[in-house]
């Protein structure tokens, strides 16, 4: 793809992903409607040729960390549009400002803080106290301080007690880490009205993940495979998935093969 054709699109998907953030005022099916027709337009704007460059960001603190990046991270469908739901978020497609968890999209602590530094009129800090970590090295308790203001309006103030999953290897710096996402994710959630789950893959177990990611990944990939519309795209969904998944999954796929080569032929 020539450099003045990539320079084109990029302005274009800009353009999509402004379309939806400068319109803080629409509400309701005015605002639904622009966040449909955006999310048209960078499904189209994204051709595998212009994501191509993108995967390569997959697993790169300059781009995004997922829970897959030591098995090959996901497919380009679920990279596509986990992308799609954090630009029109806010977030920045660089800078580690989002994970890939089980499929899903969560703002990171930079993340987070990239919302919070231009939410318009707001001011605000957080301030940790020193950590309470449990004799067996596997929690922690922490109060976050948050003061608030927007507009030059009052500040406001809120003691928070965060529960820290830990371990031994963790010290206070990374406590306090994970503590001040969680706080600014609170903070964003109370000054917009809209509750945003923080993630960040540093937080997963490294042999399992929980019981709720788990279903939750399992519904993601069922509505993946439900939204194929060719074999190719299914086939890109197969590669993605471990052999537990498949076999689990095994009916799905063949159920949606079978639909997508009656719907080919009917259309013939």
């Amino acid at each position: 793809m020539e450099k003045n054709t990539q320079l084109k699109i990029a302005k274009q998907l800009n353009n999509s992903v402004v379309s939806v953030l400068g319109q803080e005022n629409l509400k309701g099916f005015e605002r639904a409607y622009m966040i449909a027709n955006a999310t048209a337009e960078l499904k189209q704007l994204l051709t595998p040729e212009y994501m191509k460059p993108i995967m390569q960001l997959q697993g790169n603190v300059l781009g995004f960390k997922t829970d897959k990046d030591n098995n090959g991270g996901y497919s380009e469908a679920i990279v596509k549009n986990c992308l799609i739901e954090a630009v029109l978020m806010g977030l920045q497609p660089y800078g580690n400002q989002f994970n890939i968890i089980a499929g899903n999209t969560y703002p990171t602590k930079q993340g987070l803080g990239y919302l919070l530094s231009n939410y318009k009129g707001l001011s605000y800090e957080i301030v940790p106290s020193l950590p309470r970590v449990n004799k067996e090295n596997t929690s922690a308790a922490i109060v976050m301080n948050v003061f608030w203001s927007i507009n030059n309006s009052t500040k406001r103030e809120r003691q928070i007690e965060i529960p820290i999953k830990v371990n031994k290897f963790m010290g206070t710096d990374a406590i306090i880490g994970k503590a001040t996402r969680k706080a600014r994710a609170w903070l964003y959630s109370t000054i917009t009205g809209s509750e945003i789950s923080d993630g960040d893959i540093q937080d997963l177990d490294s042999q399992t993940i929980d019981v709720e990611v788990v279903n939750e990944e399992d519904k993601r990939i069922s509505s993946f495979i439900q939204k194929a519309e060719t074999i190719e795209e299914l086939q890109e969904i197969k590669n993605s998935l471990d052999e537990e998944q498949l076999k689990l999954f095994s009916d799905e796929i063949t159920e949606a093969e079978n639909q997508i080569v009656f719907n080919q032929e009917t259309k013939a």
